[in-house]
């Protein structure tokens, strides 16, 4: 993949989180896979259903194969 398409998809997957009021969320590219940093505030919320369901399927519309909330972001 293209490093261009690589951050249209992450752009896409950020704007649907957005839309979920995740507005502080940043996805990045790693091999097909969104890895989320989030606020610590954010992490709970996006982990646990309903919201986990909703954040699953908005990074996969946006063509990522998979989510991962990266932990050990600063």
């Amino acid at each position: 993949m293209e490093p261009d398409e690589m951050v249209i998809e992450a752009e896409m997957a950020e704007a649907e989180l957005g839309r979920l009021g995740l507005s502080d969320v940043r996805v990045h590219h790693r091999a097909g896979v969104a890895w989320l940093t989030a606020p610590a505030s954010d992490v709970a919320a996006i982990a646990c259903d309903p919201l986990r369901g909703e954040v699953v399927r908005a990074v996969r519309a946006a063509g990522f194969a998979g989510v991962g909330v990266d932990l050990d972001a600063h």
